[in-house]
């Protein structure tokens, strides 16, 4: 299971949530690392140059220090990840920056879908828009991964931890740095994120 701002695995059903997104979190993410599945076997069947100009299109984000085989192998641990019932899995700015592409074009794909698509996709939306920056808010930790690079690395430390831009490998992500074999994997955590 995946640690997120929120808990995915329990929706409750908030009257202040419900106003605003009726979107099930883990099924939107499952969806999402099912179809990239996909996306990373149709990229291996296409010439190299060819399964690279789409890699950098459909992955903007990630493709900026991520070979194709080590963002299938994100995609794979985090998909393993997300349905494994009986531990916990913390990520990093390293996946949550693949993870952000993935959703970003889940979103993007089913906002350009036709309405009965869109019901197919998402059942629980009744083929209404998704609200993506409100699903950020709510589960990711924040998004600095996207920051930009001299913004970044210009900051005082001061302000890099009030600003809780602490993540150990949020550096790597922005300055476009492959990661280390131990920033690829995801950490098992050794008790339950959430208050029960």
């Amino acid at each position: 299971m995946l640690v997120f701002k929120k808990n995915i695995y329990k929706t409750s059903h908030h009257p202040e949530n419900e106003a605003r997104q009726n979107l099930d979190p883990c099924a939107f993410i499952f969806r999402s690392l099912t179809t990239d599945r996909e996306i990373f076997y149709g990229l291996q069947q296409l010439s190299q140059e060819e399964s690279q100009d789409r890699f950098k299109t459909l992955f903007p984000h990630v493709s900026r220090f991520g070979s194709i085989s080590l963002i299938n192998n994100f995609s794979r641990s985090l998909l393993e990840g997300l349905v494994d019932k009986n531990q916990w899995f913390s990520m990093n700015a390293y996946h949550m920056t693949y993870l952000f592409d993935s959703l970003h074009g889940t979103f993007e794909d089913y906002s350009y879908s036709e309405p009965e698509q869109r019901k197919e996709l998402f059942p629980e939306l009744h083929g209404e828009a998704i609200d993506f920056d409100h699903f950020l808010e709510n589960y990711f930790f924040g998004t600095a991964f996207l920051m930009d690079a001299d913004r970044f690395n210009n900051m005082p430390p001061e302000e890099k931890k009030d600003l809780k831009l602490t993540d150990s490998c949020l550096f790597g992500v922005i300055n476009r740095l492959i990661p280390a074999e131990e920033e690829v994997v995801l950490k098992a955590s050794l008790q339950t994120p959430y208050a029960l």
